[in-house]
Order: C-alpha cells, then sequence, then structure tokens
C-alpha cells in the first residue's frame, strides 16, 4: 500500500523509487515500516506490529476475492502475518456467533453485513468501537480520511449510541435496469417517477415474448426490494416511540404497488423469484425492468452468458410521493471485541478499506463507499461498467436508505413481510396481510428490543 508520488516529467513513482525515495528521508532507516503520506509530509509507522498474527473470517464476497490477492503486500507493508478462512454468509455468520459465544478471541476481523447483523452484535457486544482509533494520530494514517466515505456508509456503520463499529467497504444500492434498446426505439427516458415505471412497464408488456416488469417476489428475499415501494410511499419501519409503524396507510399504499406491479406485468411464478430468477429472466431478454442490487449487474454485460449484453441500462430508482430513497445494504470490516490483536487488526482494517484497496476494487467492478474513488482519473479512463452504471451507484448511494429495520432481529422481520407479501401477489388484500403482518412484528419487537 505504497502512497504514489510524483517521479520524472510528472509520472508516478514506481514502488521502486518510492522506496529509495523513503529510505533516504529515513537516513538509513529501512523504507518498508515507514510510508511518507502525500501532501502531509509525515510518516507513519506501519511495522509496529510486525510479528503479529491475524485471522480473518469472511463470508464469500466479490470484494474479498480481489483484496485477497493483495495479502502479501499487506504483509510486507505491516510485517503481520495473515490467515482467513470464507465461507458461504450463513455458515460464516453462525461461525461467528459460536466463536463469540464461546469467547474464544480466535476472530480478529470479520466482514460483517451491517444490514443483518448490526443492531444484533452490537447489542451482543461483538463489535470492537472504533472511534477512538479512528481519532488517533497515531494509529490511523493521515491520508486514509474518514470522512471520504459517503455519508449512507457511514450511517450504516454507526449505532444508536454513536459507536462506528465497522468500515466500510461495499456499499449495495438497489438501482433500475432496464432495456436501453427498447427504450431508445420508443424516444424514452428512465423513468422519474413510479407513475412512469409503471406506464412504461405496461407498454412494454406483451407476454409471453416479452414481460413488463419483475422484482422479487419470493418471502424473505422480497423484504429487500419491497424496500423501494414503501420508501417511495413514505413508509417507516417503526413509529418515533420504537413501535411497529406496519398498519400506517403508505403501508398499505406500497403494498397495493408492489405486489400489484408483479401480479399485472411480472412473468408467471414471480411469487417464487428470488434475485437469481429475477435477474435470470432479465439477462435472456425475457423483461423489459427489472430492479435489484447493483452488484448484480456485472452478468449483464458478460457477451458470453448474456443476450443482453450492451443493452442494458442503468439508472437511479424512481421518485415516489414522500421522494427518491434507493434501499441500501452495506458490507463493512469489523474487529471484534474479543481479538487479542485489536491495533494490529485495525491497521488491517485500515489498509483493506483504505484509497488504493477501494480503487482496486472499483477498477475490478466491484462497488465501494468511498467517494473520491469514483472520480478517480484511472476509473475514468478504464471503465469496466458502462457510463451510466457509475452515475447510478454514485448517486444512489448519496441519497439511499438502510434497505432494512435496524432492530436485533432482522432476519424474522423478513420472515414476517415476505409471508404478507407472497399473500398479497396471491391475491390477499393488502389491509388484511398488513394486519397480520403489524401484529407478528410488534410481538417481535416486545421480545427483541427491549
Amino acid at each position: 500500500m505504497v502512497q504514489r508520488r510524483q517521479g520524472t516529467k510528472g509520472r508516478p513513482m514506481t514502488r521502486r523509487e518510492v522506496l529509495r525515495w523513503g529510505a533516504a528521508a529515513a537516513a538509513g532507516v529501512a523504507a518498508g515500516p515507514f510510508v511518507i503520506t502525500p501532501g502531509h509530509g509525515q510518516t507513519f509507522h506501519w511495522q509496529r506490529f510486525k510479528g503479529k498474527e491475524l485471522f480473518l473470517l469472511f463470508y464469500r464476497h466479490p470484494w474479498i476475492d480481489e483484496m485477497a490477492k493483495y495479502y502479501p503486500e499487506f504483509e510486507s507493508l505491516t510485517g503481520i502475518k495473515v490467515q482467513q478462512e470464507v465461507l458461504p454468509e450463513i455458515q460464516g455468520r453462525q461461525k461467528i456467533v459460536v466463536e463469540m459465544t464461546a469467547g474464544s478471541g480466535g476472530v480478529d476481523v470479520w466482514h460483517s453485513s451491517t444490514h443483518v447483523e448490526k443492531r444484533r452484535f452490537w447489542k451482543s457486544g461483538f463489535y470492537q468501537p472504533l472511534n477512538k482509533f479512528l481519532e488517533d494520530k497515531s494509529l490511523t494514517s493521515p491520508d486514509f480520511d474518514w470522512n471520504d466515505f459517503v455519508g449512507g456508509a457511514r450511517a450504516g456503520v454507526t449505532q444508536p449510541d454513536k459507536t462506528i463499529s465497522a468500515v466500510p467497504t461495499f456499499v449495495d444500492p438497489f438501482i433500475l435496469f432496464y432495456r436501453k434498446d427498447l427504450y431508445e426505439q420508443r424516444g424514452w427516458k428512465p423513468p422519474k417517477t413510479l407513475a412512469e415505471l409503471e406506464e412504461q412497464a405496461q407498454k412494454l408488456h406483451n407476454p409471453p415474448g416479452m414481460y413488463g416488469y419483475v422484482a422479487r417476489g419470493l418471502k424473505n428475499a422480497s423484504a429487500t426490494s419491497w424496500a423501494f415501494s414503501l420508501f417511495a410511499q413514505g413508509g417507516e419501519y417503526l413509529t418515533p416511540d420504537g413501535k411497529s409503524a406496519l398498519n400506517s396507510p403508505a403501508w398499505v399504499k406500497a403494498m397495493d404497488w408492489y405486489t400489484g406491479m408483479l401480479r399485472r406485468y411480472a412473468p408467471p411464478g414471480v411469487v417464487n423469484f428470488n434475485w437469481s430468477e429475477c435477474s435470470s429472466s432479465f439477462m435472456q431478454g425475457q423483461v423489459g425492468i427489472y430492479y435489484d442490487g447493483v452488484n448484480f449487474a456485472n452478468q449483464f454485460e458478460d457477451k458470453e452468458k448474456s443476450r443482453v449484453a450492451g443493452k442494458v441500462g442503468y439508472a437511479v430508482l424512481p421518485a415516489g410521493p414522500a421522494g427518491q430513497f434507493p434501499p441500501t445494504f452495506t458490507s463493512a470490516m469489523a474487529i471484534s471485541a474479543q481479538s487479542r490483536n485489536k491495533e494490529a487488526a485495525y491497521l488491517f482494517v485500515q489498509w483493506a478499506t483504505g484509497k488504493q484497496m477501494c480503487l482496486r476494487e472499483l477498477l475490478a467492478g466491484v462497488g465501494v463507499g468511498r467517494g473520491s474513488t469514483w472520480s478517480n482519473p484511472e476509473v475514468k479512463a478504464k471503465p469496466k461498467m458502462p457510463a451510466d452504471w457509475y452515475a447510478a451507484y454514485l448517486e444512489s448511494m448519496k441519497i439511499g436508505r438502510n434497505g432494512l429495520p435496524e432492530i436485533v432481529d432482522v432476519t424474522q422481520y423478513r420472515d414476517i413481510i415476505g409471508v404478507a407479501i407472497q399473500k398479497a401477489i396471491e391475491g390477499a388484500k393488502s389491509e388484511a396481510v398488513l394486519a397480520e403482518a403489524h401484529k407478528d412484528f410488534q410481538e417481535l419487537l416486545d421480545k427483541t428490543e427491549k
């Protein structure tokens, strides 16, 4: 993670030149322990914990795949050795809970899915608060810049008591995918409102060759995409005093819109569609409009697998009566409160979420929470995705909201609302399914939020 300085003729210095420069500046001290930070004239001691070993427990994720390529760099920079275990998300989360409950101290860093773990793990004391580390100039490199992370990303890792539980890595807002070729034929622009979206879906809908629209219909899985309709109609998960808000008029309007769109314009069997079925139908050219997590877009541009490669447009989700709030989900690097190597682990977290790593991730097509990375000249010079994907992604991060309620048992909430959505798709009245869901959700809150 050697920082770049300008070499001859304004070009970036090579690693060899930086090391030579650093060695001279350190007056004979080996360059490895220190990095000169641009604009600060300071050295940061990366090797202060040389000889430590860290154990990393990660869930399978594109961010981890890209980052792991550079572990030798981290070990050379810091003198810290790392071992990692990568598991599917559910298994990984189960292992974290087992390790923490046992108090083993065996995990130093994990990649936290904060949209599920944030409140539960905070209440259980699993997260090491990072506020004091971030404020400690001897521990935080001057060029790290916490405020470079967009506001939504920082909010996603900040708890009610203002403690910061992790550092954002991958930020996943939901955006709109649409058939750009079909829109251009009709002279259309991406929809700006829910009404425009529905009008376009209706006109594109021509089954069985083309369905106008698709989104998740499978219970539990639909809870994340459902949030778009809810926020657009002005719905909240909780009342100001922390009670269930599922019985409000905004929830009924949101349920009517979300399930009505799926009944009228989605492919048959949408009640059983998770993201994979939705993505597949869109990628095979069977659907005109789809929205989901921004990370699914890479497959649409794969010419070997996608029939719509080069034909997809990307846009921020349209606004509803209450405004424009893309549901957003944040993953982050967290330090275990039980780690015996907290400060060494913090160096890893800094490196893993630093500007250089975020640049590498974005160049590889993996989204990041740092605002400056998106305007980096190298990203603009080597785009992996279409320009409107980058624009939609960045704008959505700026205006997005946490897509799930910040409660202890997020999974149980997803089950509750997922059942309601599925029943409504199948024809049940929105008022009836939400009355039942409201009762179940309040019972959940009474049990877990005391």
